[in-house]
């Protein structure tokens, strides 16, 4: 139920701070194994996944594909009238979708769970087993810490004297800009930067290192880098940002570009899609025996234990890995292990993740560098245009790289982009996850024509030219 006051040293089995994705997952693992539990949450319910991440980006994301490619695709029967875009609108369906989502999802559903109290208020721990809110105490036998995370601001010179953008103020825009400077080549910063390239505005991506997704395989990069900049996104690699002023409605950034080529860009708006940083400022955790790590995330073990043995920790606020799904992981594992005494884990190896840019970039499991540096690697790319429904849509974009255990053939990563590969890499991940071998995928018959067949194409690669098969051999 949902609450305001509490009585004095009221008791339960479990606390949870927040109301993200870690918390609801450990809520309904609660409710599941009988807890009394109650939920405590100082911002919007359902946290930075249906408020400001995954729901109302990837839903704009969608117009902006959808207005963009139905004038410009590979089809010569079909001739786009010249289309209109509505950005209020936009923002307003989308306001409306992560209301809905956000009472469905999230109110309805704690307000469901039997043993659960919601509070709305800021928690702070005032011991190692008491927590303040709303000026009330309460006590419980375990508790589980998922405050989630927030944009994180580098320092750069001068950006305290300009009105710059998080992705938090971007989705919230009421009046589409002209043009946009993004700070940051990661996945935040490139989704916002083709959704308003789309949309119509002017993108520059400033990205400090040498490449886009610095974490991804060279492979990856390069095919995105060239996919957006074929749409007219400018990107700019190895940028070192001096300053960053406004004069006249204009948002300047002076720059080193490659290496010390002085650049000045100037834009309507400036985006600081520069990473998040953890919520566990104010919680009073010195108090309660809880120990953070550089950048202030909490301390915890492969058990989701924090140094206090009682407190567990999940979600954005204890990984670096910065994903809905590892955050409801995280969650159900610390309220399994703090009450059914398991000592389940989570292998981040085996969780996938997308960047859902057009083509989009998936990807599971290890890179070559990563697993060449203890094991024998074998790895294989193949361009889509080798994938007969790549052909048949006339959008051959993308590439899909397979990394393999020479000695055992078991498949250790993949990574693709393609416009579906978010869709398409479960297959992966499974291959990863139970150790199938590239023979084990061979085998295995695929719809045809799909781009999920690529999967298998790839496989094939490691025993023949899949460029001199036909469409139909095993």
């Amino acid at each position: 139920m949902f609450i305001e006051t509490v009585n004095m040293l009221r008791r339960y089995d479990l606390i949870i701070l927040g109301g993200g994705s870690a918390a609801f997952a450990a809520a309904i693992k609660a409710s599941e194994i009988g807890l009394e539990f109650a939920m405590i949450e100082n911002g919007a319910i359902g946290g930075t996944c249906v408020n400001v991440g995954c729901i109302p980006s990837k839903h704009l994301l969608e117009v902006g594909d959808l207005f963009y490619y139905s004038m410009n695709h590979g089809f010569n029967a079909v001739k786009a009238a010249k289309l209109s875009l509505n950005f209020p609108a936009a923002i307003k369906q989308k306001d409306d979708l992560v209301g809905g989502l956000r009472k469905r999802k999230y109110a309805d559903v704690i307000g469901g769970l039997p043993g659960a109290d919601f509070i709305q208020g800021r928690g702070a721990f005032t011991s190692k087993n008491q927590i303040k809110v709303n000026h009330k105490t309460l006590t419980a036998k375990k508790f589980v810490i998922a405050t989630g995370s927030s944009p994180q601001v580098v320092p750069i010179k001068g950006i305290d004297k300009v009105k710059y953008l998080t992705s938090n103020e971007a989705l919230k825009l009421r009046k589409l800009p002209e043009s946009m400077i993004i700070i940051g080549g990661r996945s935040v910063g490139l989704e916002f930067a083709q959704m308003y390239a789309h949309f119509g505005t002017r993108v520059t991506v400033l990205q400090r290192g040498p490449r886009i997704l610095p974490e991804d395989e060279p492979e990856i990069s390069e095919e995105l880098t060239r996919s957006l900049r074929n749409e007219g996104i400018a990107i700019y690699t190895n940028v070192v940002i001096h300053e960053l002023s406004e004069k006249n409605g204009m948002k300047i950034a002076i720059c080193d570009v490659g290496g010390g080529r002085r650049r000045k860009f100037e834009a309507k708006q400036v985006l600081m899609a520069t990473g998040r940083k953890p919520n566990t400022e104010n919680l009073g955790l010195d108090r309660a025996g809880v120990e953070t790590e550089k950048g202030g995330f909490i301390k915890i073990n492969e058990y989701m234990q924090t140094t206090n043995l009682n407190m567990y920790a999940a979600g954005d606020c204890a990984s670096g890995v910065m994903l809905e799904t590892v955050a409801a992981k995280m969650g159900n594992i610390a309220v399994k292990n703090a009450f059914e005494g398991l000592k389940a884990t989570i292998n981040l190896k085996e969780v996938p993740s997308a960047v859902f840019t057009n083509p989009q970039a998936a990807k599971v499991g290890y890179t070559e560098e990563e697993y060449a540096k203890t094991h024998a690697c074998a790895c294989r790319t193949l361009g889509m245009e080798l994938v007969p429904k790549a052909e048949v849509l006339y959008d051959t974009r993308g590439v899909i790289k397979m990394v393999v255990d020479p000695n055992t053939l078991k498949i250790v990563g993949v990574h693709i982009v393609s416009p579906l590969a978010a869709e398409m890499i479960h297959e992966a991940t499974l291959a990863v996850k139970f150790g199938l071998t590239i023979d084990n995928i061979v085998d295995t018959v695929h719809v045809f024509p799909t781009l999920s067949e690529a999967i298998k194409l790839v496989a094939q690669s490691f025993r023949k030219d899949v460029s001199k098969l036909s469409c139909c051999v095993e």
